[in-house]
């Protein structure tokens, strides 16, 4: 169950750039979801977009999903060229937001009212006061400096952070930019623009994920690089600069890895590996204040989870290649539910103008609002596509 063709697509997608301008801001694509069932499970869920094109959802601690589940963020390649799109829920149909070269597709973040779309797009940060407006420029990287893409917002969209890399530093492959040490810096821009950026930390380390602490200005960001090689992966450091620390350091031969803040702050959730077998996997949480450490429930070697609202439930995608699947974690029970095969390759794809995206066909489920959907990104059926599975005779709702 394919749903639209290749032909069908294109030919959609070029009779209204006809009209609007190839690759151009405002291009509406009609691409109905396609309801399937898992292989695995033989639970029902939906494509949202076709796998001869490609389309990921941007990262993961951004805010991309409406909370009515009317509409999400994606990036993809209507064209050839990246660009930031949005899919309405109701309609099955995509928008495109963004135009021109340099757009990064993962950096889609909306405000809290859902009005503003932030993006980043040429070394610089943009603010768009609608969606599908044209961006004003919050933020330009100075000169010897590039933007990654890693940021983000306080809760009220004061204040940005970021992360830049000295120009040459970069790397496709994920091993070699670990191993180039690229000189990094973690900004706090105002979005306003009414003070002046600030450093909080230089290092010669690959930084990622900056995360405003929920409601607060706690930064929490990391050392990226192979979990059972990179030291002290877990960041924290204060708005001012001040009492940076690593929160969980690694011990022997454990592995650390993806971080999410709490909802309400008080602690950061993260999966913790004994060795380098992948075996007898936990999600842990660290409290900032205090250091304490505690362990939430075993899991099925997560390599990219999210949490809901109120704690109670984990999606996790597992990353074993002999049991690639998504499962629903409940905190409680200390109980894990499969819901479906995401069966990624994880594979790199070629951008166009050169160089390759290694995290496109990465599966990184996350939950919308209310908790009664998971989203997720594969290329089990071709080119990396997004789909969607109803979580209510599951999880209650939040």
């Amino acid at each position: 169950m394919r749903g639209i063709s290749r032909r069908t697509l294109l030919g959609g997608a070029l009779g209204a750039s006809r009209l609007l301008g190839v690759n151009s801001r405002g291009t509406r694509v009609d691409m109905p979801e396609v309801e399937i069932k898992d292989p695995l499970t033989e639970r029902q869920m939906f494509r949202l977009t076709d796998p001869d094109v490609l389309f990921h959802l941007p990262h993961f601690h951004h805010r991309f999903l409406s909370r009515k589940n009317d509409f999400i963020i994606l990036g993809g390649e209507l064209d050839g060229s990246r660009q930031i799109f949005e899919y309405d829920l109701n309609r099955g149909r995509l928008t495109q937001l963004t135009e021109g070269p340099g757009v990064n597709s993962y950096s889609a973040a909306l405000d809290s009212r859902e009005r503003v779309l932030y993006y980043v797009q040429s070394d610089a940060l943009y603010e768009a006061a609608s969606r599908g407006s044209r961006g004003r420029e919050v933020y330009r990287a100075e000169a010897g400096w590039t933007l990654t893409g890693h940021y983000g917002l306080t809760t009220d969209s004061d204040y940005a952070v970021l992360i830049e890399m000295r120009e040459g530093d970069h790397r496709d492959d994920p091993k070699e930019q670990y191993e180039k040490e690229p000189l990094c810096r973690l900004r706090v821009v105002e979005i306003s623009g009414k003070t002046a950026p600030r450093t909080l930390v230089e290092s010669r380390r690959w930084l990622a994920w900056p995360q405003f602490k929920p409601g607060g200005l706690d930064i929490l960001y990391a050392h990226e690089g192979p979990w059972g090689e990179i030291e002290d992966r877990l960041r924290w450091i204060s708005f001012d600069g001040k009492n940076a620390k690593a929160l969980r350091p690694r011990s022997g031969e454990e592995e650390v890895g993806q971080e999410q803040w709490a909802e309400d702050g008080s602690r950061v959730f993260f999966v913790h590996f004994p060795d380098k077998t992948g075996r007898r996997a936990t999600v842990r949480a660290v409290h900032p204040a205090t250091g304490a450490e505690e362990t939430i429930s075993p899991c099925s070697a997560f390599g990219w989870m999210q949490v809901n609202p109120d704690a109670s439930a984990f999606v996790g995608a597992s990353r074993r290649l002999s049991g690639p699947n998504i499962y629903v974690l409940f905190t409680k029970l200390q109980r894990e539910i499969t819901l479906c095969e995401h069966s990624s390759s994880r594979k790199p794809y070629p951008l166009q103008g050169g160089g390759v995206d290694p995290y496109a066909a990465h599966p990184v489920p996350v939950l919308s609002h209310n908790s009664q959907w998971v989203y997720f990104t594969t290329d089990r059926e071709g080119k990396p596509a997004v789909y969607r599975m109803k979580l209510e005779d599951l999880v209650s709702e939040t």
